[in-house]
């Protein structure tokens, strides 16, 4: 008898029953007006978010590395607001501070920057080298939080701002292949958390995304312990949400002004609802899944 599929066909899940309908809509458009740089737009959730706050009323800045990918968003996008495509590499510190100061010398405000680049990891730790968990953590972790450090002092100077930060339910709990992953996210709430703390009297304001089980390419393009890409993963888009109704959750969110928000299907958030109610059973059935993981 074969181990059982921890991720059977999914119920949808958004944690936005306090939310009601139409909640801070303006003119039939959510975000009329409001300017928002994504990062990571080419594919999966910032591509999502692309369509859905463009068709918002937003003002888009589309970043990632993949500037033909970017020109393919943009294109796909309905909305009546500007679009600017701006490819560059993250990890880069001199391209990082070049593309924040074109951002800020174009816009003369910035409402909101979600900070959604990152690279998922598909192995043990035992068998991931320090060399990789650097390469995750500054792709996961430090490339998000100098980003936002650059853009920071004009949020101040305008007293409003948002930062939008994809986490996942590894930023929550222990998810086994997924170590340094997991690292980074929960790096990212406890930076993000208290940048919250520290201007809140400057109006700036901070929305974590804890999200699971969303379309995307995640797995494909994750790393391996020697750093090689996973590839072609039966996990991808599988029974996943699709993008555009994750971002129509953030964009609620946001209005909200939601400090974490939980989205994903209701089978990538049981374990973390488990793990509150009761942590030795959520170890069992972590350890469960990597069984399961290591018998594929």
């Amino acid at each position: 008898m074969g181990l059982k599929d921890p991720f059977p066909a999914p119920r949808w899940h958004g944690r936005y029953d306090m939310i009601p309908a139409g909640h801070g809509e303006q003119g039939g458009m959510k975000l009329q007006g409001q300017v928002i740089w994504i990062t990571g737009a080419s594919s999966g959730v910032g591509e999502g978010m692309a369509r859905v706050f463009h068709r918002e009323g937003a003002s888009l800045v589309l970043s990632a590395r993949r500037q033909a990918e970017l020109e393919r968003v943009k294109a796909s996008c309905q909305g009546p607001g500007t679009i600017d495509i701006l490819p560059f590499d993250i990890c880069d510190a001199a391209a990082r501070a070049a593309a924040a100061q074109e951002v800020l010398s174009r816009h003369p405000r910035l409402d909101v920057l979600v900070n959604n680049a990152g690279i998922g990891q598909r192995a043990a730790a035992r068998d991931t080298t320090l060399d990789v968990v650097r390469r995750i953590m500054e792709i996961d972790f430090f490339a998000p939080v100098a980003l936002a450090g650059l853009v920071l002092p004009r949020m101040i100077e305008q007293q409003s701002g948002r930062f939008v930060v994809t986490s996942s339910v590894a930023g929550k709990h222990a998810v086994p292949h997924h170590s340094a992953y997991c690292a980074a996210k929960h790096a990212l709430h406890g930076y993000f958390d208290t940048l919250r703390v520290e201007h809140l009297r400057d109006n700036i304001h901070v929305t974590l995304l804890v999200i699971a089980g969303i379309r995307s390419n995640v797995f494909r393009h994750a790393l391996t312990g020697s750093g090689a890409e996973y590839g072609p993963s039966s996990w991808d888009n599988r029974n996943g949400m699709p993008a555009e109704d994750c971002a129509a959750l953030v964009v609620d969110g946001m209005l909200a002004n939601e400090q974490e928000l939980v989205i994903g299907i209701d089978q990538a958030l049981q374990a973390m609802r488990l793990r509150e109610r009761d942590p030795q059973a959520f170890l069992e059935r972590m350890a469960g899944m990597m069984q399961w993981l290591e018998s594929r």
